[in-house]
């Protein structure tokens, strides 16, 4: 029976839905704060497993697509994802290695759909070009926070401690910057060294200026070291060929004048640098290294493997020093981030797949440029794109030296597709990573992209369902609404610690509002929570510590003890934990050890009064209003009160 439609007609009408499918990936991500948030995510998983849905479909459609492209570097990515499954089913919390573990898994089918999709030179210029243009809207939004001040992010409203700084349609102004150095370098190579059309050129060469300038309103030192890093060893290559040596002396002329200009201008920029090393002061480059001595200090409990996916979050409580009274989250170094989630094994796995990613560059690199024969200076686009995207890959890996990029998932997604598209240029040195793809092999690669595929649709819905809930907790109007919605929350995600410790703790806050007689079963629901979120996060000191605020309550007060000692063990330097001890000290009636626990975190005398900050208490390194309510709290109610105490028992 002959096909209805042209297999040919259909084949490229599957190709540029996943064309569409993958730009419509990358530019949402991008322009939605990143895609770190849980729905913006979801988004990311269902465009990327529909991307590989219809790479399945072409590939049994149509009998003439009988090659897959299967370089070194897939197998050393298939490696580590088997590798992180692994680690997936042996960590601590399932949760949070489930979500870092999704994240590998769309990473990975984003390279697998775009090196054997999009590798023809159109679908590569149309990535640039869409991704440039887009960057570019995204500096210029950047640039317009800074000339206006403000701190908006869409309908966000950015932290205090951006305040300042441009980051576009990102929050943290670091991971805007990051974007924008992986572009910025593909953008000058293809202005400089592209065969593209004149008013190309001039929209190009006006989107690098912005690009710039996003980067340097960034005020992100770390972006700054690494796109002039990047912009110097573009201003070499172009100094090794007769045909742009021009152009790279104009290049730098150019560069260095705006970059002296921004410098001279901008009294912001200026602090940024005279007090790198001024502790006190925000730019102080020291918390960065009380970080990563943390993060050491974390690693060496689990050398060889690691302390699971996304982990170190939970375990750097243990090992917080007493100036860095936030949640870090990451590093703030990618490459030690993966040696303290991933061990030295995992560092390992992913040091042979950067390694043969560097071969096949370096490999396809000749094969890109334009043959021996042609003696004429004329541009190419290929080549063009091997430079800038090889830089912009660059950039980012100096700039995650000092940052997390590739732990924001728009920004991992173009440095995913970059790479891609990068090592597809490795068809043009050899013919020998071609594999024929007959009946067996469609059908193994089925199962694997149909599988993966069908995970990320999987766990997209139950993330929707899970966060819907979760809203309507949060705008509940009365307590019976919230606690129905939270539990279905847990329904639908019945492994999230922090749901389970919501639970318990509004319960347990509920209990001091309730009658006698349901006070008891609010607090014996509140330990049942929160003895749940300990089984699925044992790391978490403060669903101890409620745990043994409870206990306390329901007059079990050696099982309490028990439960604030092992969370001082998890977070000792913690400001919350250390009041929650102090409060458990003070209501078994240990004024001493509560007095000297409630002064660690803010003593009674006015902190403002004294000269160095760590006599201010843990409390003063934090500056929201829960902190400054509670050190409030702490010198007017608790030290008074526990003072009188001790003067009555004297």
């Amino acid at each position: 029976m002959p096909f209805p439609v042209d297999r040919k007609t259909l084949d490229n009408i599957f190709e540029k839905g996943i064309l569409g499918v993958v730009l419509a990936a990358l530019l949402f991500s991008a322009l939605a704060t990143g895609a770190v948030r849980t729905l913006e995510f979801a988004v990311v998983e269902v465009l990327v497993a529909s991307a590989g849905i219809l790479w399945l479909v072409r590939i049994w459609v149509n009998p003439k697509h009988k090659r897959l492209l299967l370089p070194p570097v897939i197998w050393a990515m298939l490696l580590f994802l088997g590798y992180a499954l692994f680690h997936y089913t042996q960590a601590d919390v399932e949760y949070t290695a489930r979500r870092e573990v999704l994240r590998l898994v769309v990473y990975a089918l984003l390279f697998l759909v775009v090196l054997n999709n999009l590798h023809k030179s159109d679908c590569t210029q149309l990535v640039l070009y869409v991704m440039v243009l887009a960057g570019t809207g995204i500096a210029i939004y950047g640039l317009v926070q800074v000339i206006t001040g403000s701190d908006g992010v869409w309908h966000f409203t950015r932290p205090e401690q951006y305040k300042g700084r441009g980051s576009g349609t990102f929050i943290n102004p670091n991971h805007f910057a990051g974007f924008l150095g992986m572009l910025l370098p593909l953008c000058l190579a293809s202005v400089l060294t592209g065969r593209i059309s004149q008013p190309m050129r001039i929209l190009l060469g006006y989107s690098a200026l912005m690009l710039l300038g996003g980067v340097a309103v960034s005020m992100s030192r770390g972006a700054w070291i690494s796109s002039a890093l990047m912009l110097l060893a573009l201003i070499v290559v172009l100094g090794l060929r007769k045909q742009f040596r021009l152009k790279g002396i104009i290049l730098t002329c150019v560069a260095l004048g705006v970059i002296g200009l921004f410098f001279v201008k901008s009294d912001f920029a200026q602090s940024r640098i005279s007090h790198v090393s001024t502790p006190g002061t925000p730019e102080h480059v020291g918390s960065r290294t009380q970080l990563w001595n943390a993060a050491a200090d974390v690693w060496k409990e689990e050398k060889l493997l690691g302390v699971g996916p996304a982990h170190f979050d939970h375990r750097f409580p243990k090992h917080r020093p007493t100036t860095l009274q936030s949640r870090p989250v990451r590093v703030h170094n990618d490459y030690l981030n993966l040696l303290v989630d991933w061990g030295v094994l995992g560092l390992l796995l992913a040091g042979i797949w950067l390694g043969s990613l560097t071969f096949v560059i370096v490999r396809s690199w000749k094969y890109s440029q334009r043959t021996s024969s042609d003696l004429s200076a004329k541009t190419s686009n290929r080549a063009a794109f091997v430079l800038g995207s090889t830089l912009g890959l660059g950039s980012l890996g100096l700039h995650s030296f000092v940052d997390f990029n590739l732990h924001i998932p728009s920004n991992a997604m173009l440095a995913t597709t970059l790479a891609a598209l990068l090592t597809a240029f490795i068809r043009f040195a050899t013919e020998r990573y071609w594999v024929p793809l007959k009946v067996p092999q469609r059908l193994v690669l089925t199962v694997l992209v149909g599988g993966m595929s069908g995970l990320l649709l999987g766990q997209a819905l139950g993330q929707v369902q899970e966060h819907n809930a979760l809203k309507a907790s949060q705008n509940a109007k009365s307590f019976p609404d919230q606690v129905a919605q939270l539990e279905l929350a847990m329904e639908r995600e019945p492994n999230n610690p922090k749901t389970a410790a919501s639970l318990g703790e509004i319960h347990r806050r509920h209990a001091t509002e309730s009658r006698r007689a349901d006070k008891r079963s609010h607090l014996d629901k509140a330990a049942s929570w929160l003895r749940k979120a300990i089984r699925l996060n044992p790391h978490d000191a403060y669903s101890h510590a409620r745990l043994g605020m409870a206990l306390d309550q329901l007059n079990q007060t050696e099982e309490a003890e028990k439960m604030f000692t092992k969370a001082e063990q998890l977070d000792p330097n913690g400001y919350m934990t250390v009041a929650y001890v102090a409060w458990h000290k003070m209501h078994i009636k240990d004024y001493a050890a509560a007095k000297r626990y409630f002064e660690r975190v803010s003593p009674i005398d006015d902190p403002a009064t004294a000269e160095n900050e760590e006599e201010k208490g843990l409390v003063a390194w934090r500056s929201e209003s829960a902190a400054t309510n509670l050190a409030n709290q702490i010198r007017a109610v608790y030290l008074p009160y526990i003072n009188e105490q001790l003067e009555d028992l004297e």
